[in-house]
């Protein structure tokens, strides 16, 4: 063998084993990755959840959608506000938000009693949340009569839920008429 085929036969075989970690580091990552996204933290319809909130502070949550419910479909679907890690009362109001279809669509929710939706779009509780407790937001979604879903599409609906501790002016900072 000749001196200066040595050098590039030494290069050839680290570049191939460095080839291979990188195969293998490739393929692992790719594999997490994929069980990463399959497992259970990721929400779907159907899934009831429950939003912890902070005092004077928005808290969102968001899960996959898949188009394939038919427009006026009547969803199960538990979604509570949880105020259990509070020490002080606050009044809430939650937004929600599908992303992937035209901004003017919007879901309604089977509600509980104390959420009355006003015209900016927001769902207001009728009443104080004391801390330590938890309240139902809604028991169902029902997709609208005149939305465009595409049965293959995936579609991200999110909550965001809204507090303020009850010594603050409620009406002057969210703007309630």
């Amino acid at each position: 063998m000749k001196k200066s085929s040595i050098g590039w036969l030494f290069a050839v075989i680290i570049l191939s084993v460095l080839l291979v970690l990188s195969l293998i580091l490739g393929f692992s990552g790719f594999f997490f990755s994929v069980s990463y996204l399959n497992s259970n933290s990721e929400l779907t319809v159907g899934d009831n959840f429950s939003i912890a909130v902070k005092p004077n502070e928005a808290s969102v949550t968001s899960f996959t959608f898949g188009g394939a419910y038919l427009p006026g479909e009547r969803i199960p679907q538990v979604v509570q506000i949880n105020a259990q890690n509070l020490n002080s009362d606050v009044k809430v109001r939650v937004k929600a938000k599908i992303f992937g279809v035209d901004d003017d669509t919007e879901f309604d929710f089977v509600t509980s009693e104390h959420f009355d939706r006003a015209e900016d779009g927001y769902f207001y509780y009728d009443d104080v949340l004391l801390g330590g407790n938890k309240i139902t937001f809604c028991t169902d979604i029902v997709v609208p009569s005149d939305s465009n879903l595409v049965s293959k599409e995936k579609y991200i609906l999110t909550f965001v839920v809204e507090t303020l501790e009850t010594q603050f002016d409620v009406d002057e900072i969210w703007n309630i008429a």
